[in-house]
């Protein structure tokens, strides 16, 4: 019998709608008569979230993705008593911290020690409570002496980085993150994403509004969809690759059953300069119903037409996900491939190994340059886009086997039994 899940929180038929006001001036003399009469105004009502509904529930980290306007962030003002819904029902089973305008309540006049006491206790934790943690929160903060310096001298860095570790070392129940991971330098954001982490691991239940993809599918184990205020979409990290396909359909055109496109390269500028590039493709490949199977191997290959002398082609694709994060690189100079520096025409294959990429979107960028003047011989970004599907086993409780990253290599592993 499966285990009940305990809600945390619970979002029933949650609407917002806003009165937008427009004032219209279309010339110099409108405006310069408007400054000696009544202002004329035009109203426009919006909807910013209309009948949202889902449940948080305990140990969940829950993702809520979008593009702009989605109603993300009004989504997040309202779970966060920020706004108030117009329709609908909030209802927490827990203490929620939020972390959306970071440093929001903060008093440039006061130290850094007299804002962690006055942050605290806007979210109703006791003096007590608030000593229990504030060493922690010096300490991971790094603020050091400066502790008791007023925050109004305060670099934007150590600002921020006293607020996220205010937020995080209090010990909330629930806690809504909107888009402010990356706070502080780069070693700091490790520290942050780390500290996330640890939340999750201790049972912590989270909803997280961002738009890097890569960071959501890492860190949520659910996505909640939205768009034009409303829930298109809940389920597993899945939902973020067939919303990277729709948001960029550009690099991403999929087509009934054909899991993969290629670009057409014949109008390259750099095509029928030194060199030319064409029978280009994958082949070797392996379907199934969600896309090319990961548990096999394929090929990249294209010929390579050399036209003009004093050219050494170093051939280099370079293999990215859907938010445009490089995995890795592929050259011909690897494994003592011979030089390509004769005249005409050679024929390329890349050999992608198995069970190395997770069921994700990728694209694949041709890059050629000349090792004998350093130039580019040709350059085509996105030259194949593909959707990879799952390689997972099954485990003993006849579960799927879902590991997050941009990539899923299969590790050799061997357990021995010691006594």
């Amino acid at each position: 019998m499966a285990a009940v899940k305990e809600v945390m929180l619970e979002v029933k038929n949650v609407s917002k709608h806003f009165r937008m006001r427009h004032q219209y001036v279309d010339s110099l003399k409108g405006s310069l008569a408007r400054l000696f009469s009544p202002k004329t105004k035009t109203e426009e009502d919006f909807t910013a979230l209309k009948n949202i509904s889902f449940n948080l529930y305990k140990g969940e980290a829950l993702g809520t993705i979008g593009k702009n306007g989605a109603g993300k962030s009004t989504l997040l003002r309202i779970l966060s008593g920020i706004n108030v819904p117009d329709e609908g029902e909030i209802n927490f089973y827990g203490k929620a911290v939020s972390i959306l305008d970071i440093g929001a309540g903060f008093h440039p006049e006061l130290t850094g020690k007299e804002n962690i006491y006055l942050s605290a206790s806007l979210y109703k934790f006791t003096r007590q409570e608030t000593e229990a943690k504030f060493n922690d929160i010096v300490a991971f903060s790094g603020i050091g002496k400066f502790i008791d310096e007023p925050v109004k001298n305060y670099s934007s860095g150590m600002y921020l980085r006293l607020a996220f570790s205010i937020i995080t070392c209090l010990d909330a129940d629930i806690y809504l993150i909107d888009e402010v991971v990356n706070v502080g330098d780069a070693n700091f954001q490790m520290k942050c994403k780390n500290r996330i982490e640890e939340m999750m691991a201790a049972g912590k239940t989270m909803l997280i509004a961002s738009h890097n993809m890569n960071e959501i599918s890492i860190l949520c184990n659910r996505i909640l969809l939205m768009e034009h205020g409303e829930v298109i979409q809940m389920g597993g990290p899945d939902i973020i690759q067939k919303y990277m396909s729709l948001a960029l359909p550009q690099y991403f055109k999929f087509d009934g059953d054909t899991f993969f496109h290629i670009k057409d390269l014949s109008q390259s500028p750099f095509q029928q300069k030194k060199i030319s590039i064409d029978n280009y493709g994958i082949k070797d490949y392996h379907v199934n119903t969600e896309g090319i199977n990961a548990a096999y191997s394929f090929k990249v290959f294209f010929d390579v037409n050399i036209l003009e002398k004093n050219v050494d082609a170093e051939i280099r694709l370079k293999f990215y996900d859907a938010t445009g994060a490089l995995i890795f690189t592929a050259t011909s100079n690897q494994n003592g491939i011979e030089r390509i520096d004769q005249l005409g025409k050679y024929h390329i294959e890349f050999n992608v190994p198995a069970n190395l990429f997770n069921a994700r979107l990728y694209s694949i960028g041709l890059r050629i340059g000349n090792n004998f003047d350093f130039g580019l011989l040709f350059n085509a970004d996105n030259f194949i886009s593909i959707k990879m599907s799952d390689n997972s086993r099954k485990g003993n409780s006849d579960h799927e086997v879902t590991l997050h990253g941009l990539m899923k290599p299969q590790v050799p592993i061997t357990i021995n039994r010691l006594n």
